[in-house]
């Protein structure tokens, strides 16, 4: 349905069905507005503040089942991936206790999907499961989960701040002293994890959030595990041999080995490769299939920082190469450690403008604005990666150029028609 064929009435009903809005503000809507079609009562209720873009342009088409999931009111989508949906939405409930709206991130997984894919339902378990053992405060809360109208949902602490990435794709690399102040916060938020035996396996530029004062939390526990847990029965579901979990671009060596054997200096690892990519703007290992990207975190040196940012002090680039060694004995042995190492290089805070409840949601709900917050665009750490074809064919063996088949080919054809010749004349 489009919104030309949608009547006043037939949207009237709609509004009313999605329990987005009650009776008594709608008709105060109603009556205010002189054009008496449902397009000018939408825009009516986008500037009251009764609707955002995304709800009033979801009941135009039609559409209003899911705008409400149990007590939480979908107000614009923040992400989406091969786990479902991420939503910025309204906590009615504690909204109604204080007295003011509370926006949280609600993961969604529809029950069609965790039925027709068992695994997915199985690894959001897992996040819920281990996201209420962690309160810290560099570290997205879990504040609620549930099941409601077909639909599991795991409720999130909402930050409004940018990811790492965002900042540096849309304003260069990070100053030395920023960077420091950040990744001590990082370290911080990983020590916690780890003294709970929890191992993040996607830390990442696109996983840490810059909140508006200037701090960091780190986001996205879905691929989360604790190493020597009882593993499922499938290897989708969290790795293993031959199934690789993660994002290739800050994936650890022994990861890209076997996702399941790891432990934290496994996430040491990926904050390396996320430091090094907030002080230079490119990733460890650019460009490349994921193959080529696992072959060089396992195989090669990045480019030095300093030959990328001259500005980074020398002994702060050592600290990064020591996090992105390739033997784990050969880095920071903890991630209280690396915040011992990185404090003296913290200088300067990068502040976010502080906006209300109302900027936030009218930002995400812009349809100028893609925010790639609470899951990842390229959907690389949610979507399973098989990148080993059998045991038999392990990544480091050796890789033969496609020029050279046709080429030893034709080498040969031609030693074999020389041979013919020279059986001719003899």
């Amino acid at each position: 349905m489009t919104r030309s064929e949608l009547s006043l009435e037939a949207f009237v009903e709609i509004v009313l069905q999605s329990r987005l809005i009650e009776q008594l503000p709608l008709n105060r809507v109603l009556a205010s507005t002189q054009n008496r079609s449902a397009q000018a009562v939408a825009e009516a209720l986008i500037r009251s503040g009764d609707l955002t873009k995304y709800q009033a342009g979801m009941l135009l088409h039609g559409r209003w089942q899911g705008l409400v999931v149990g007590p939480y009111h979908i107000l614009a989508p923040l992400g989406r991936g091969g786990m479902g949906t991420v939503y910025l939405a309204r906590d009615t409930r504690m909204a109604e206790e204080l007295g003011d709206d509370v926006l949280v991130a609600l993961k969604v997984l529809p029950d069609r999907l965790a039925q027709e894919e068992p695994r997915m339902l199985l690894r959001f378990q897992r996040e819920i499961a281990l996201g209420k053992r962690i309160v810290h405060s560099n570290v997205t809360r879990t504040i609620n989960d549930g099941e409601a109208d077909s639909v599991h949902y795991l409720a999130m602490e909402f930050v409004p701040g940018r990811t790492v990435r965002q900042l540096v794709e849309r304003g260069g690399r990070l100053a030395a002293g920023a960077a420091a102040r950040v990744f001590v916060e990082v370290a911080a938020g990983l020590s916690s994890l780890h003294e709970l035996g929890i191992i993040h396996r996607d830390l990442k530029p696109a996983n840490i959030m810059i909140t508006p004062p200037g701090g960091a939390k780190i986001l996205d526990l879905g691929l989360a595990m604790v190493p020597g847990e009882p593993l499922p029965e499938d290897p989708r579901v969290v790795g293993g041999r031959g199934y690789i979990v993660g994002t290739m671009d800050f994936i650890a060596p022994e990861q890209a080995r076997d996702a399941t054997d790891v432990g934290p200096h496994t996430d040491l690892y990926s904050l390396g490769c996320s430091l090094y990519f907030a002080l230079t703007g490119t990733p460890p290992f650019p460009g490349g299939t994921s193959k080529d990207k696992i072959r060089r975190q396992r195989t090669l040196d990045p480019v030095p920082i300093l030959e990328l940012n001259s500005q980074v002090p020398r002994l702060l680039a050592r600290i990064v190469e020591r996090l992105m060694a390739k033997s784990a004995a050969d880095r920071p042995q903890s991630a209280s450690e690396v915040q011992n190492l990185l404090r003296p290089f913290v200088i300067t805070t990068p502040t976010l403008n502080r906006t209300t409840i109302r900027d936030v949601v009218q930002e995400v709900d812009s349809p100028e604005v893609h925010p790639e917050l609470w899951l990842d665009e390229d959907g690389e750490s949610i979507v399973l990666q098989q990148v080993v074809d059998s045991p038999q064919t392990p990544l480091d063996a050796l890789t033969i150029p496609r020029w050279l088949i046709p080429t030893v080919i034709g080498l040969l054809l031609s030693l074999l028609l020389l041979v013919l010749v020279l059986l001719r004349q003899s």
